[in-house]
């Protein structure tokens, strides 16, 4: 099974000082679709902030019709983690009912993986994140989410994959990570079948290897001229 990956395009009308270019985003989604199509890839996982809030919600709205338009017209099957730009503008379930997309926490399995998607733009009491405002920062996994975890995890007859928006990679910038990371990185530890991270949100992108898991996060696509999707493959 080929997986696509990709995060934070950040799609919007605005335009930015910084290397954010919204503007391309959208070309960029069209090429990366057009080779997922050519290498036959099954799955898309966005891994956050697909949108980049606007101040007018007729152009949020507006913004999420093209871009899911764009992304269904693949024909591939295509999930959202929920990153703190997309919680800012609306709930999972406007997001789900506008798009059409599944949104996590979800899960996915083949014969020999398991594919686990968690949602962290929750409070620290479990509410999720809802429009308008959202403090970026404050970012966790619930407390259903973490016996769900354990649970999945529990079965050690297959590898599994932990996909998610905000970071649970301790060498990024500490404002990036989930802020129960410890707790969820002990049971990613002890569960001893976990082969991988991804995540997002954390712009500039970074690799590392603890306990022998590997914890990757994805370039935002919105960030300069470049296109940093990947393409992974799994049994």
């Amino acid at each position: 099974m080929k997986i696509g990956l990709f995060s934070d395009p950040h799609y919007c009308t605005l335009k930015f000082d910084d290397d954010r270019k919204p503007e391309l985003s959208l070309n960029k989604i069209k090429s990366m679709l057009e080779e997922f199509k050519r290498q036959s890839v099954e799955l898309i996982i966005c891994l956050g902030d697909l949108l980049h809030c606007e101040p007018d919600k007729n152009q949020n709205l507006e913004n999420l019709k093209i871009i899911s338009s764009i992304i269904k017209s693949y024909n591939i099957s295509f999930v959202l983690i929920p990153g703190n730009h997309d919680s800012e503008i609306f709930t999972k379930e406007e997001y789900s009912s506008v798009s059409g997309f599944d949104v996590a926490p979800l899960k996915f399995e083949t014969k020999h993986y398991k594919l686990i998607l968690l949602d962290a733009c929750c409070n620290d009491d479990g509410s999720l994140h809802i429009p308008p405002e959202n403090d970026w920062t404050n970012s966790y996994v619930p407390v259903s989410q973490i016996e769900w975890l354990k649970n999945e995890l529990s079965d050690k007859s297959k590898k599994c994959i932990v996909f998610t928006h905000q970071c649970l990679d301790f060498n990024v910038e500490c404002h990036h990570l989930i802020r129960n990371a410890v707790l969820i990185n002990s049971i990613i530890d002890d569960a001893g079948n976990v082969e991988s991270v991804y995540s997002g949100h954390y712009h500039p992108g970074k690799e590392s290897k603890r306990n022998n898991i590997n914890y990757i996060t994805l370039k935002a696509v919105v960030c300069g001229d470049g296109n940093p999707y990947r393409i992974i493959e799994i049994l």
